[in-house]
């Protein structure tokens, strides 16, 4: 698909969901309705470690800032204004000593069983808004698209608590080996919206 023909898209959404109680400050409603509104191509991600047999309660859990290499949603949350439009998502992994940051691990394409027999659930206060197969994801990362595409986009509304975990089958373990720590890399692609300066 076109990248302009994606932001033709991204905005008739826009203008869609605009008219749905909640989802827009005043300020965003309006910019809308006026056409003033600019997409910015962005990529959001959350990094986090995971437990020894690939799960995560929460990946947000603690979440305090926005820290580059670490998360780059603003803690749990988008700040006042800031809205992110996903179009698609990728997961990755890494594997280093136990101690080191999670903005220093070298994330890849190679997750293990466990996690790919898993699934990947987001939620915005409480409601889930995807729940999908790790391997699903990992599959389509694996060719030549880079990212799987959703089959229709997410909306990430500021001030609105995110959680995300991982859950796996029973039984599962990543094969650590001592002195090793797994992590994980939940990366959101799409745009980020902000009014046009006139």
């Amino acid at each position: 698909m076109k990248q302009t023909e994606l932001y033709a898209e991204v905005l008739s959404f826009l203008s869609s969901v605009a008219s749905e109680s909640g989802n827009f400050s005043t300020d965003m409603l309006a910019n809308i309705q006026n056409r003033n509104i600019k997409l910015q191509d962005s990529e959001i991600y959350i990094r986090q470690e995971l437990q020894a047999n690939g799960s995560s309660p929460d990946l947000f859990e603690k979440e305090l800032q926005k820290i580059v290499g670490e998360n780059l949603f603003d803690g749990n949350k988008l700040d006042t204004g800031r809205y992110f439009v996903a179009t698609a998502i990728r997961v990755t992994y890494g594997v280093a000593d136990i101690g080191t940051s999670r903005g220093l691990v070298d994330y890849t394409n190679n997750l293990p069983t466990t996690l790919l027999n898993g699934q990947i659930i987001q939620k915005i206060d409480s409601n889930i808004i995807m729940d999908l197969p790790i391997k699903s994801i990992v599959d389509a990362v694996n060719t030549d698209s880079y990212k799987y595409n959703f089959n229709k986009f997410l909306l990430f509304r500021d001030n609105k608590i995110l959680n995300a975990e991982t859950r796996i089958p029973s039984g599962g373990d990543l094969g650590l080996a001592v002195g090793k720590a797994a992590f994980i890399e939940v990366r959101y692609i799409g745009f980020e919206t902000s009014a046009s300066k006139k």
